[in-house]
């Protein structure tokens, strides 16, 4: 037993100082420790400071503000509990896992965005995301809107959020492929959209905005289901 703990804590202890990648397989509890690795604003090409193994737990860890470079990157399904950015960089967490895949986000928290917190890469697969709360961002979510090779279905779950101001909108979504935003009880700031519309596209083109939907196939969200502020 008191060999398993020093190693625990030496694996945590590898953690807190690195300066590059962390992977995960399993579980790791950071314990509310803060962990990062540098920033370089809104470059897409930096490396996380996370990569969760398919089947993957990460909780209890705050992401360094003006180092969480690309945040939590999820390669299958995993698990994000209790995670937080007070500063995200490029994107707080992207799903990369296929079809049949899941990330479930369970309480955290994300401020000072300028674009969005969680980004959906993964054809197939799904983002559950409950218990958050989000300050100042551009979106919540937003299902790729000109990834290579890019198509669909992503689907995600907002459940019992609250988010300060989202300037962009709470969740985006590709109708053209067959993307499904399903959102109950949250809570937002009063003037802010809540589940938008767009064209999804292959990469080299800007994908288009439809526009706010309610209750439709992309959009399964009432306005009975969202608490203004």
């Amino acid at each position: 037993m008191q060999s398993k703990l020093l190693l625990g804590l030496f694996l945590a202890a590898v953690i807190t100082n690195a300066n590059a990648t962390s992977t995960i397989s399993g579980s790791f509890d950071g314990g509310g420790k803060t962990y990062g690795t540098s920033c370089s604003g809104g470059s897409e090409s930096q490396a996380p400071v996370f990569l969760l193994k398919d089947g993957a737990t990460l909780k209890n860890v705050v992401l360094k503000a003006g180092a969480a470079a690309d945040g939590v990157h999820c390669e299958g399904s995993c698990t994000l509990s209790n995670v937080k950015w007070p500063d995200v960089c490029e994107d707080a967490a992207t799903m990369k896992g296929g079809s049949g895949k899941t990330m479930t986000v369970s309480g955290g928290s994300a401020d000072k965005a300028d674009d969005k917190v969680f980004q959906h890469n993964g054809k197939g697969s799904t983002i559950k995301i409950s218990g958050f709360t989000a300050g100042s961002i551009g979106k919540l979510y937003r299902s790729c809107g000109n990834c290579s090779s890019n198509g669909g279905p992503r689907y995600v779950n907002i459940s019992n959020t609250t988010i300060s101001n989202a300037s962009a909108g709470v969740a985006g979504v590709n109708a053209n492929f067959g993307d499904k935003a399903t959102i109950r009880s949250i809570t937002v700031k009063k003037g802010n959209s809540v589940c938008i519309e767009f064209k999804g596209v292959q990469k080299g083109s800007e994908s288009p905005k439809v526009g706010e939907k309610w209750n439709t196939a992309a959009c399964d969200v009432s306005k009975s289901d969202v608490t203004y502020k």
